[in-house]
């Protein structure tokens, strides 16, 4: 886990009995109390609020590693080792046990959400020793959050039951919106890849074991990228899974910027092309092996979308990878 703390408040309700002059209050035969409705917990993505998020990304490591591919692509990336001292840190939360994780970047916020099986007290525990103070707590049909500060940053998290836990860093707000939505009380507002501009990317990447998403505009160096390509575009998104041949040990990389191309959408897709060789061809292209792919890179255009897929060893990419984000994944798993 990150950073987080808590928040005070607890309601209850009271049960009122029906007296008549003197006589004993009568009781209510067969008024049992009404059941809590369940938590409304799909794809953890659908908790992500649309308003403001500028990044998301989607990860079922269930699935990754299941994968002998791509569990070879985890493990050259974080040491087994790695996940166990995390979890030893975080109240035994084994990341290679969760079903989902989803991370979400807003302008002054860092969502994130995880689903696994929690020791509900013990996550709670964690919490507080980390926290210089915990501020408050508050429940609510299953739902329990804790706030605070953590390592010097505003933090706030939350439990889903014993189903899910939610963390957010900074300013807090996507994490109150994501217990909204759990609960049901959102039905007039979109989770992010249920709006646009990210749900006609998600729509087109289909569901993989990884998936990533950035809402535009782009602006400033990000607009320039893709020999100016992104400053056209409204989204982009990226997907990773095994190459569709089930004898290739090979990973297939799958992306979408989705905008308004067209009549110059063939146009655009030319120079996707060519902008990706070009980056292929740059010192981290040549360490992941992207200038030496399988297949591809295949790019197309269409009126409302530009795609680019290719096919890479994993071997190479692992490698080349490793190298790049050592450093990143250290300090993430605090190694």
């Amino acid at each position: 886990m990150i950073s987080r703390r808590r928040a005070l408040g607890l309601l209850g309700g009271w049960g009122v009995a029906a007296t008549s002059g003197c006589a004993p209050p009568r009781a209510h035969v067969g008024m049992a109390p009404a059941a809590t409705p369940p938590l409304r917990l799909g794809s953890l993505t659908d908790l992500v609020p649309a308003a403001e998020v500028v990044w998301l990304v989607q990860v079922n490591p269930q699935a990754v590693l299941a994968d002998p591919v791509m569990s070879q692509a985890v493990s050259g990336l974080v040491p087994p080792a790695r996940f166990g001292a995390f979890a030893a840190r975080h109240a035994g939360i084994d990341l290679r046990s969760a079903s989902e994780i989803v991370v979400a970047g807003f302008p002054q916020t860092t969502l994130v959400l995880t689903r696994i099986a929690l020791d509900a007290a013990r996550v709670e525990r964690t919490f507080a020793e980390r926290a210089v103070a915990v501020e408050g707590r508050a429940s609510e049909r299953g739902i329990t959050r804790l706030w605070g500060t953590v390592d010097g940053l505003r933090t706030q998290l939350a439990l889903f039951g014993r189903q899910a836990v939610g963390i957010e860093v900074g300013r807090f707000a996507p994490l109150r919106a994501a217990e909204y939505f759990a609960l049901g009380r959102l039905q007039r507002s979109l989770p992010a890849l249920r709006a646009l501009p990210l749900e006609s990317v998600a729509s087109r990447l289909g569901d993989a074991p990884v998936r990533c998403f950035a809402a535009g505009p782009f602006t400033g160096e990000w607009g320039r990228g893709f020999a100016g390509l992104l400053s056209g575009a409204t989204a982009i998104g990226t997907c990773v899974r095994r190459a569709r041949d089930p004898h290739a040990d090979a990973l297939t990389a799958f992306g979408v910027m989705a905008g308004a191309w067209g009549e110059v959408a063939a146009v655009a897709a030319e120079r996707l092309d060519s902008s990706f060789r070009i980056v292929a061809e740059d010192p981290l292209g040549r360490l992941t092996g992207l200038d030496r792919p399988i297949t591809g890179p295949d790019a197309t255009g269409s009126p409302d979308a530009l795609t680019l897929e290719v096919t890479v060893d994993p071997v190479a990419l692992i490698r080349g990878l490793h190298a790049a984000i050592e450093g990143t994944t250290a300090e993430i798993f605090g190694s």
